[in-house]
């Protein structure tokens, strides 16, 4: 069994995925804040004075918001905490619930912008996020003993472009279902762009399919199998590819950690 580590409240339980065959493929289902209460839209002003969505997270503590460490870069140049905020509390990426400024962004000390190795960081609000039940709260965290299985169906949310065709990042949080690929297949197809998948990443899409699955602006949300998070989206050739799987980090490996320095002073 796997377990879930829950920072804030630090309870146990064990875990398994479903999938829900009524999900509608492409841009997957609208669903309510409620739904996914430690879903957070993490908002960029690239010097307009505007900020808009740019990626997502999830809340970890009552300050810590878990992402993917690419989220913080333009090239090999790293942004300042500045620039960005999240919003926590609200289905809608531009409005609603409550805005929090950045203070510190953690990337992890291995992390490569040119691979995407070792692709996860954790962010630190200035003031600490106000926990309402069922509408803002931490979220739950698998072990250091979790692993997958090809096949396996996960849960991915995020307010990331709903198409290949439309970029346009989706206003409100959505959700779908999508399945472990195979490291060794998803290793061949990548390898066809040169890009290496590495053993602490996993693979997730509809193989050969695609239409469903992850795209830009989801990069940094989380991936779950029954409500715990099990990686964080990193990259994707395209958007719900059938050639070309998402990537995404799985967290097992990493948790020590974000523990670690989600709770550090």
């Amino acid at each position: 069994m796997n377990s879930i580590i829950t920072l804030f409240f630090l309870y146990v339980s064990a875990v398994s995925a479903t999938d829900d065959p009524s999900q509608r493929i492409g841009g997957g289902t609208l669903v309510p804040i409620t739904s996914y209460p430690f879903a957070t839209a993490l908002l960029n002003n690239p010097g307009s004075g505007v900020f808009t969505h740019r990626c997502g997270g999830s809340i970890l503590t009552r300050n810590a918001i878990l992402s993917a460490a690419s989220c913080f870069y333009t090239g090999n140049n790293a942004h300042d905490a500045v620039l960005w905020r999240a919003r926590v509390g609200s289905a809608y990426s531009n409005s609603g619930g409550t805005m929090y400024i950045i203070s510190r962004i953690t990337p992890h000390t291995s992390f490569s912008p040119t691979t995407r190795a070792n692709d996860i960081a954790v962010l630190r609000t200035r003031f600490n996020i106000q926990f309402v039940a069922g509408l803002v709260e931490a979220a739950g965290l698998v072990g250091r003993t979790y692993t997958f299985s090809n096949d396996q169906a996960v849960e991915a949310i995020g307010w990331g472009a709903v198409s290949s065709t439309d970029p346009v990042s989706s206003i409100q949080l959505r959700r779908t279902v999508i399945w472990v690929v195979d490291q060794q297949i998803c290793s061949n197809r990548y390898s066809e762009l040169g890009f290496t998948v590495a053993s602490n990443m996993v693979c997730l899409g509809w193989l050969d399919v695609g239409v469903r699955g992850q795209c830009q602006g989801d990069n940094g949300s989380p991936i779950l199998d029954n409500g715990a998070v099990v990686g964080v989206f990193s990259w994707a050739e395209g958007c719900a590819l059938g050639r070309y799987p998402g990537i995404n980090t799985r967290l097992s490996p990493y948790l020590q950690w974000v523990v670690s320095t989600a709770t550090a002073a």
